[in-house]
């Protein structure tokens, strides 16, 4: 979450989240689940912007561009090797042999895109998936980690807003 911490320190910090996935298949809707729990409970601001991006996130392109942010974070299932529900922040830039969710670009791709279109910093949220079946649900194991990953950015979240507040008056 160095990114994050970084994007604070910015002048005018902004940053957003693309929640990735399809939630048709198992835990490929971790991204799309935890973007959609964020927004419910996030104010989203000028500052803030929170996406559900589905399986097509290459379409919030547009969005993005508008907002114009410092740092973009992907949130998505990610078989990086590790076991069920295990959370890793990973450059997408190293991700070409990762297995990923359904969508169409690969991380790598992606990230190289916004990096270079929008001249920011793009960071990913891995969750190691348990089962990528159809019709299959969020397994126990990503739950617990999306209920861990949702807490710490909350608090995350707060005290980036907190700073913002403290710059701002």
């Amino acid at each position: 979450m160095a990114s994050l911490n970084k994007a604070a320190r910015k002048a005018d910090p902004r940053v957003s989240f693309l929640g990735i996935g399809n939630e048709l298949n198992g835990d490929d809707a971790a991204g799309v689940w935890l973007a959609r729990r964020l927004i419910s409970l996030i104010p989203q601001s000028e500052k803030l912007l929170i996406l559900d991006c589905g399986q097509v996130p290459e379409n919030a392109v547009g969005a993005l561009r508008r907002f114009y942010p410092n740092l973009v974070i992907l949130l998505d299932a990610a078989d990086f090797g590790g076991l069920p529900g295990e959370i890793r922040w990973i450059d997408p830039q190293d991700t070409s042999g990762f297995s990923a969710s359904s969508h169409s670009l690969p991380f790598s791709v992606l990230s190289g895109y916004l990096t270079r279109e929008l001249k920011c910093d793009v960071g990913l949220i891995g969750i190691q998936p348990s089962t990528l079946e159809f019709d299959a649900g969020i397994s126990s194991p990503v739950k617990n980690a999306l209920g861990d990953i949702l807490i710490d950015l909350g608090e995350l979240l707060k005290k980036y807003d907190r700073q913002l507040m403290k710059r701002n008056n």
